[in-house]
């Protein structure tokens, strides 16, 4: 058809598009200013602003397209295919229009804003969708354990639950109080050697029962624990040691020679066991109270130098109560310890845990690079909730995973289709959050053909999405 054409034959923009191989519209949007010299001033002799309601269109080759024209009177077309935009929405778009237009008619300087520059400022929201965004959805107050640590709700667990099993590694099983007793001993230690409130101590422990309980010994000392994974490179170990200046690591005979050298005093788990069996297993006074600080944990760095965030106990204590009530955590779930102890996921899946009297299941890495021992894993394990990125799952068949009833997506974003096969007949979490969020800032449970989002704020947490000028 396009052979045929007069080469200087007028030809509409939609045609050229029908030729193309493409199969949506060339724009998305179009805006039309109808530019004809506009009379100044109305009949009363002054500035007027109108908006009328809407006018059917028969067709509109774009998306949308709007068409303004200006005269005594502003006027404003819209056309709109539905298949892209509900009435809700546009009148919406229309309603913030109107606001801009307003603004610049009621502003108090008509020459600032001719900058381009200070349009930005003005605000196309109304009023009430002000208030709908910056305080209906952001009132997420809940009661949690304020004022509590992370080991005073592990206690009160071992109480109510001693013998249930909290950690399981391959053929290693802890009891709630076994673990209890372990972390008391070391945190004796821990104490002897200078910890107390705010003193950050380095963890490079294997996947392993021992890696809990130094996690956890390290709390119940007072300190914060500074977790390094021995998998990383030599020279980012060596920064984060530098930057924290963590007096004291614990490690085992596995990681000791992954570690740079340092000046730090180091302890060996597996090899002062003997000594440190011998101290007391019984609780110890706090020293570590809600405002102390729970651990450091290091960013990626992709986009510059890593940054060591750290997070007090209030506000993990809040990520561990959300967490629970939205993943429905019970005695009886157990849950996969997936995430390398760097990166803050596994803050949640750890103390999640062990806050409710569930299991806490780890994986050692050769599993996690065998397809089918991972499988295997899960079904053996009957592992029911999990936090595993959608890069890893992409290999896998979701059927494959039948028990796992809770999947948490987190770290990386997913497909539509990714979420419509894995939340076929299991609940699907899509977690957001940056690592100075403390770990989660949002939830949203996705099912088959919904809407994918990062969700709501979790509970006691806000969220605002700001334009380049830091605006709603």
């Amino acid at each position: 058809d396009a052979q045929k054409l007069n080469e200087y034959a007028y030809t509409p923009l939609a045609q050229i598009q029908s030729w193309s191989s493409l199969n949506r519209s060339l724009f998305d949007v179009v805006f039309a200013f109808e530019n004809y010299p506009i009379e100044e001033q109305s009949s009363e002799g002054k500035s007027s602003l109108k908006m009328r309601g809407f006018k059917e269109v028969e067709k509109s080759e774009y998306p949308l397209t709007i068409v303004v024209a200006p005269g005594r009177q502003l006027y404003l077309n819209l056309a709109y295919h539905t298949q892209h935009f509900d009435e809700a929405m546009i009148k919406r778009m229309v309603g913030h229009i109107h606001q801009m237009l307003h603004q610049v008619l009621h502003s108090q300087d008509r020459e600032e804003i001719k900058n381009k520059d200070s349009l930005g400022t003005l605000s196309p929201l109304t009023a009430p969708e002000k208030e709908q965004l910056l305080i209906e959805w952001n009132d997420t107050k809940a009661a949690y354990s304020e004022n509590t640590t992370i080991v005073q709700l592990f206690e009160e667990q071992v109480e109510k639950t001693p013998d249930n099993i909290a950690v399981v590694y391959e053929d290693q099983k802890l009891s709630y109080k076994e673990l209890n007793e372990r972390a008391n001993q070391l945190a004796h230690y821990l104490r002897s050697l200078g910890v107390g409130a705010d003193t950050l101590v380095a963890i490079a422990v294997e996947r392993s029962p021992e890696m809990i309980v130094g996690l956890l010994g390290i709390l119940k000392a007072g300190g914060a624990y500074v977790p390094l994974d021995p998998e990383y490179p030599q020279e980012r170990l060596q920064f984060m040691l530098e930057d924290t200046q963590t007096p004291i690591i614990l490690t085992d005979i596995k990681a000791i020679d992954k570690l740079p050298s340092t000046w730090a005093q180091v302890v060996c788990l597996d090899e002062e066991w003997d000594k440190i069996s011998n101290l007391p297993s019984s609780n110890l006074s706090l020293l570590s109270f809600c405002y102390n600080l729970a651990y450091v944990i290091y960013t990626s760095g992709s986009t510059g130098k890593p940054k060591g965030v750290a997070l007090s106990q209030e506000s993990a204590v809040n990520l561990i109560n959300s967490q629970n009530k939205a993943f429905n955590v019970q005695q009886s779930t157990k849950l996969l310890q997936f995430a390398s102890i760097s990166f803050d996921a596994a803050v949640s899946e750890v103390w999640t845990t062990l806050s409710t009297g569930a299991s806490l299941h780890l994986v050692n890495n050769e599993v996690l690079l065998d397809k089918r021992a991972f499988t295997s894993f899960i079904a053996k394990n009957d592992i029911n909730l999990a936090t595993i990125p959608p890069s890893y799952l992409n290999s896998f068949n979701a059927n494959d995973f039948s028990n796992l009833k809770t999947l948490v997506i987190a770290g990386e974003a997913a497909s539509s289709e990714f979420f419509k096969l894995w939340s076929k007949n299991r609940v699907v979490i899509n977690a957001y959050g940056p690592t100075e969020g403390t770990v989660c800032s949002s939830l949203k449970k996705i099912r088959n053909n919904e809407t994918i989002s990062i969700g709501r704020p979790i509970s006691n947490t806000q969220m605002y999405i700001l334009d380049q000028n830091q605006s709603p």
